[in-house]
């Protein structure tokens, strides 16, 4: 009997190992796949003056981070900061204007083809024709 007790808590620890490897394979094949080669895309900036400048970049890049690089780089008028968090690349500031959630809760919203972004820049992959914003908002939470 006690031979039975002392194997129930590593048959549980085992079925839990393969719960967790099998949920992490499915976030894996359902997590958008980036595209590589030549695309041409659209970043907008709406601004917290509701000011919209669009930028129009022709790009290799796999991910809307680095596209924002690249776009930059160029003499644009384009930047941006951010910072590493947990969630990956939180964007601080673009174009010189600054969003900073603990003062007035606003923050920089990702558009993708005009719906709200599920991922961040870092991880949102960019395909041929894709139209971003990076839109001022200010959170009513």
């Amino acid at each position: 009997m006690s031979e039975k007790k002392s194997k129930t808590p590593l048959i549980a620890l085992l079925c839990l190992l393969v719960c967790a490897c099998g949920l992490y394979f499915f976030w894996q094949s359902r997590k958008p796949q980036p595209v590589t080669g030549a695309k041409a895309i659209t970043i907008e900036v709406l601004d917290n003056e509701e000011k919209t400048t669009s930028y129009e970049l022709h790009t290799d890049a796999e991910y809307l981070k680095d596209a924002m690089d690249e776009l930059a780089a160029q003499d644009s008028g384009f930047s941006y900061t951010g910072s590493e968090g947990e969630y990956g690349l939180f964007i601080e500031a673009v174009n010189g204007i600054t969003a900073d959630f603990d003062t007035d809760k606003a923050y920089w919203a990702i558009y993708v083809n005009d719906e709200y972004g599920q991922y961040g820049a870092d991880q949102q992959p960019v395909s041929d024709g894709d139209s971003f914003r990076l839109a001022y908002e200010i959170s009513t939470y």
